[in-house]
């Protein structure tokens, strides 16, 4: 009446948590996204007053969330179905802002440079 033994996985995960993988990637986007922050060479130069903060703020924002996400034991918990939605509508808004305001931006300078 042998037992047969059981079979233990390569990858440590803890109960419905994310992998050890994924929890490194969100570390490294984390400082990544935080080296972009305090570079002056942005997708949006930080000399534009609000567009160039946003996205900096955005990057950083996302990369945080992304982290907690990854970090929550319990990957179908309330607040980690919460954050992966809140992700895609901040970057969704950071966009749509960051266009917005760079065309009223724009806007302005074409009609002081006229």
């Amino acid at each position: 009446m042998d037992k047969e033994p059981e079979i233990i996985e390569a990858e440590v995960v803890g109960k419905n948590g994310a992998s050890n993988f994924q929890k490194g990637l969100a570390v490294f986007l984390l400082i990544v996204s935080a080296l972009y922050t305090l570079s002056p060479i942005d997708l949006a130069p930080d000399a534009i007053p609000v567009v160039g903060w946003l996205d900096d703020l955005g990057v950083l924002s996302v990369a945080t969330m992304n982290m907690v996400q990854q970090f929550a034991h319990d990957q179908n918990a309330v607040m980690v179905k919460i954050l992966k939605y809140a992700k895609w509508l901040l970057i969704v808004a950071v966009v749509i802002a960051a266009l917005l305001l760079g065309g009223l931006i724009a806007a302005i300078v074409a009609l002081i440079v006229k």
